[in-house]
C-alpha cells in the first residue's frame, strides 16, 4: 500500500530532534495525562514511544514529559514540553492548517472503542497484512458514538444495561442508532477484580481496604464498577456517594486493562476490575465478577470497506484465547 506523506520536522545540527509524529505523541500524552494511553491512542508500540520522547529530548537537551503529580504511573509534559510543542502547532497551523492535516488522512480505517487484548491482536494482524489502522482507546460510550457519526469505522463495546442485565443492544436501540450501526457479533470474556497473590481480596466489601486504580468514565469495564459499587452500598446500608468516596482511588482514570493491570503489578494500587488475560499477562490473582459480551458497532457506510471486511472475518474464523469464548446467545446477563 503506498502512502504519500508531507512532514514538518525540527531539525537542530543535522539531525530530527522532533516530528509530526512525535508532537501528536506528546500532544495526546497532555491530554491523557498517559504515555501508554498516548501511545495506544496512536496505535504505537509503549517502546517506540519512549523512544521517540527520548530522542527529542537527547537532541534538545531538555526534558519534554516528567511523571504526572498525584497520578501514580501518569506523565504530563514540562514547561519545556508545552512551550515547544505549542511553538511547532502555531508553524504547522499557519502554513498546513493545523497538526492533523499532517497527521490524519493516512489511514482509511480507524478503531475506536473499548480496550481488548484479543482486538489489539486483530488490529495488529490487519498491519501485518497492509492495512493502515488507526486507534482510539476512548471507552465503549464514546466509540460507539464515534462510529454512528463516521468518525470511526469501527467500535468495539460491552454497555451494561441495569435494567435488563442485557449487553450493547438496549444502548443502540434507546440511542436510535440503529440506522447508523449495524452491530456484529463478538465474543465473551471474563472481567473480574485483578490484584497481586499477596493481596487478601475477597470480595466487594475489601474495595474499602485497598488501593484501587479504576477504568476512565465512559467506559464499559468504569460502568460495571459502578454498579458493583451501587451493590456495595445497598449492602451496607449506605448512600452511595459516601461509599464511593470511601474507596481509595475511585477516581482514578485508566484507559485500558492493561494500564489497570499494570498499575497492580507494579504496587501502585492493591486491585482493579480487569478482564483475565490481562491477570494473565501480568500474573495477577484474579477473581470472576462477569462475563460479559464484547461487540462490534460499524459505521453502515463503512461496511465494504477491506479492513472492516477482513476484521469481521477474523473474528469469525480465529479461535478465541483463554478467557474468551464465543457469543451463544443474543444477551448475557451479569453473574455477581
Amino acid at each position: 500500500m503506498d502512502l504519500f506523506r508531507v512532514d514538518v520536522s525540527l531539525v537542530r545540527d543535522g539531525v530530527v530532534a522532533l516530528d509530526s509524529e512525535t508532537a501528536l505523541l506528546l500532544k495526546y500524552i497532555e491530554e491523557t495525562g498517559s504515555i501508554s494511553a498516548a501511545a495506544r491512542r496512536l496505535g504505537m508500540p509503549y517502546s517506540r514511544a519512549w523512544g521517540h520522547i527520548a530522542r527529542s529530548e537527547r537532541e534538545l537537551g531538555v526534558r519534554l514529559v516528567e511523571p504526572r503529580r498525584g497520578y501514580a504511573g501518569g506523565a504530563q509534559l514540562t514547561e519545556e514540553g508545552r512551550r515547544l510543542l505549542a511553538r511547532y502547532l502555531e508553524f504547522v497551523s499557519n502554513r498546513f492548517g493545523g497538526l492533523e492535516a499532517l497527521t490524519e488522512g493516512m489511514c482509511d480505517f480507524m478503531y475506536a472503542g473499548s480496550s481488548d487484548i484479543l482486538v489489539r491482536d486483530l488490529l495488529d494482524r490487519l498491519r501485518e497484512e497492509g492495512f493502515c489502522v488507526e486507534v482510539r482507546w476512548v471507552g465503549s460510550a464514546s466509540g460507539l458514538m464515534m462510529a454512528a457519526t463516521g468518525l470511526a469505522d469501527v467500535a468495539g463495546i460491552h454497555l451494561l444495561d441495569p435494567a435488563s442485565g442485557e449487553y450493547n443492544i438496549p444502548y443502540v436501540e434507546r440511542l436510535g442508532l440503529s440506522q447508523a450501526v449495524a452491530l456484529h457479533r463478538g465474543f465473551m470474556r471474563s472481567i473480574g477484580f485483578v490484584y497481586r497473590p499477596d493481596v487478601e481480596f475477597g470480595g466487594l466489601e475489601d474495595l474499602l481496604r485497598y488501593r484501587v486504580v479504576a477504568r476512565n468514565p465512559g467506559s464499559g469495564t468504569r460502568l460495571l464498577l459502578e454498579l458493583l459499587v451501587d451493590k456495595l452500598a445497598e449492602k451496607l446500608g449506605r448512600p452511595r456517594k459516601a461509599v464511593a468516596d470511601s474507596i481509595n482511588g475511585y477516581s482514578t482514570s485508566a484507559r485500558t486493562h492493561e494500564e489497570v493491570a499494570e498499575a497492580v503489578a507494579r504496587g501502585e494500587a492493591d486491585v482493579g476490575l480487569a478482564i483475565a488475560a490481562a491477570a494473565e499477562r501480568y500474573g495477577l490473582a484474579y477473581r470472576h465478577v462477569a462475563l460479559e459480551r464484547f461487540d462490534f458497532a460499524v459505521n453502515r457506510r463503512s461496511l465494504d470497506k477491506p479492513a472492516v471486511r477482513r476484521l469481521l472475518e477474523l473474528l469469525r474464523k480465529e479461535q478465541p484465547p483463554p478467557g474468551y469464548t464465543p457469543v451463544r446467545s443474543a444477551g448475557q446477563k451479569v453473574l455477581i
